[in-house]
């Protein structure tokens, strides 16, 4: 039974890998999520740093009233905000043939930012928010892998290449596991479609979504088929963001809270298209496979 199980899934993965190639050629798809992935990944920090100028007065007065800080120093931290998110954004989205590359800087920046961003709005102590800034940082850091690997490719271009970088596969492993963060506490812990529903309130649907969201992103975390399981996780994340987070059809006193959770999925997305861009590393499963 096992056996048959296990020969159906590989048949299906190989088919939709192969009408997958017949869609789009492999320089195709490689020529969109190299622009996609980094364009998507910083989305959320551009649309909370014009947020701030935007709507400034109900920025400040929830870092006065809210956080409890001083009106100059509330001034302060959202404008040192605002020129972090847009400031490293900016750099990251700057075109290719601007040199010298400022993308390694700008995305410690903007690592830095998201780790003192749920401090700094007294999210600290929320579980999911918390988990979209872990998840967002594990797309940072595949980022900075893909930077590294292009000045190696530069450096070594014409030269016999050597065995793998064990400290780049392990960049990149980090990556991989920081990136799935987002979608095992949904899968355990989520209202809808979660191991916390299936107990409270179980239903065909809490069942089939957690198993669902729960062997996707095990996939992702051990390697196997990454392209095709990260894409799928970035279908489900469209689609839940249109669903969830419908900011342009809710009432004006909730638009930015969804506005920046609507945003901050796409974020997500961009870095589940850059692990689909560069794959797993060796430290996986599929990477095992190709060193055989």
């Amino acid at each position: 039974m096992t056996a048959a199980l296990n020969n159906g899934w590989r048949a299906l993965t190989q088919k939709l890998e192969e009408h997958g190639e017949t869609l789009f050629t492999k320089k195709t798809r490689k020529r969109f999520l190299s622009t996609a992935g980094p364009s998507l990944l910083v989305l959320t920090f551009v649309e909370d740093g014009l947020r701030i100028f935007f709507r400034w007065g109900e920025q400040h007065s929830y870092m006065t009233k809210r956080m409890g800080m001083g009106s100059w120093l509330a001034a302060i931290m959202l404008l040192l905000s605002a020129a972090a998110q847009l400031g490293g954004s900016s750099l990251i989205l700057r075109p290719s043939h601007i040199r010298p590359s400022r993308v390694k800087p700008a995305c410690y920046l903007l690592l830095g930012f998201t780790m003192v961003q749920p401090i700094m709005y007294g999210q600290a102590t929320d579980a999911d928010f918390m988990c979209r800034s872990i998840t967002l940082a594990g797309g940072f850091l595949l980022l900075i892998w893909s930077e590294n690997a292009k000045a190696h490719e530069s450096e070594f271009r014409g030269l016999p290449q050597g065995e793998s970088d064990t400290g780049a596969d392990r960049l990149q492993l980090f990556g991989r596991l920081l990136l799935t963060f987002l979608f095992l506490f949904q899968s355990i812990f989520g209202k809808e479609g979660g191991l916390h529903g299936v107990i409270t309130a179980p239903s065909f649907f809490n069942v089939i979504s957690s198993i669902f969201l729960l062997s996707l992103a095990v996939m992702v975390c051990i390697g196997f088929k990454t392209e095709w399981s990260a894409l799928v996780l970035v279908a489900v994340l469209f689609f839940s963001a249109m669903w969830m987070y419908p900011f342009w059809a809710v009432h004006e006193r909730l638009v930015d809270y969804y506005k920046y959770y609507f945003f901050q999925t796409l974020s997500v997305m961009g870095g589940l298209m850059l692990l689909t861009l560069h794959g797993p590393g060796g430290i996986s499963l599929d990477g095992q496979k190709k060193s055989l």
